[in-house]
């Protein structure tokens, strides 16, 4: 399935991440430069055709940066914050891949 792969390279890619700037609808990650690699690899875009609420994701390779607009009625703030600071409890994970789960398009699965 490619939206459990995604889901699974999207945590993988908030582990090697912190956050630089969240407002509820907008959040930015500074990623570590072998991060960038792996949002290569996830083709950033697929994000928004997979999951529900992600409004937009852009990788700045310059900035180390990606950044990500959602919708707060769809991805709580939350999430956000426990998939990046997930890496200090992997045992989070499989709650945090539930989530993402939940999120994928209906047209998705």
């Amino acid at each position: 399935m490619k939206e459990e792969l995604l889901i699974e390279r999207l945590i993988d890619l908030a582990a090697q991440s912190s956050i630089a700037h969240h407002i509820p609808g907008r959040i930015r990650l500074k990623v570590k430069l072998p991060a960038l690699f792996l949002a290569r690899d996830l083709e950033i875009s697929d994000l928004v055709d997979c999951f529900s609420g992600i409004l937009d994701a852009r990788v700045n390779a310059g900035a180390l940066s990606i950044v990500i607009g959602y919708d707060t009625g769809i991805i709580a703030p939350e999430l956000w914050e426990r998939l990046v600071n997930g890496k200090n409890d992997p045992s989070h994970r499989e709650s945090i891949r539930e989530q993402l789960l939940r999120l994928v398009s209906p047209e998705n699965r």
